[in-house]
């Protein structure tokens, strides 16, 4: 095991990974704090490219939770990697679920819509970003 390897991920790898995952518990905190507390309705009224920004807001912030996820489970076996996935998804649609029961919040199923492209988009960016990463480090150890 060369370079300080841990099982197939480097001491720097694991760094990151660990980073990656207090990253994505303190974000699900943050996430679901503002997700209860109350706000003016302007945020809803605002429209970026014909797209509320609420949605653009909803996308971009599970976008980044998924990417967290795949940084979290990096080293990990690939079906873990799309639990943890699935796990933010799932996310996303249980704080929907919670603001249905706040008396100053709503439910909407089209932000359920944005998270998931979030989430997508996400996973796909976390993905390329580790193999890019892997490539890297296969590079520097020839």
């Amino acid at each position: 095991m060369a370079y300080g390897d841990l099982g197939g991920l480097s001491a720097r790898g694991e760094k990151s990974r660990s980073w990656c995952r207090w990253g994505l518990v303190i974000a699900c905190v943050v996430f679901t704090v503002v997700a209860a507390v109350p706000y003016g309705r302007d945020a809803h009224s605002v429209v970026v490219l014909s797209v509320g920004l609420d949605k653009i807001v909803h996308l971009l912030g599970f976008a980044f939770l998924a990417v967290l996820a795949i940084g979290a489970g990096k080293g990990l076996l690939l079906w873990k990697r799309v639990g943890l996935v699935l796990l933010v998804l799932g996310f996303g649609a249980g704080i929907e679920w919670m603001q249905s029961y706040l008396p100053y919040r709503t439910f909407n199923p089209v932000d359920i819509v944005a998270n998931s492209i979030g989430v997508a988009i996400g996973a796909v960016v976390g993905a390329a970003a580790l193999q890019n990463g892997r490539r890297s480090v296969e590079r520097a150890s020839q």
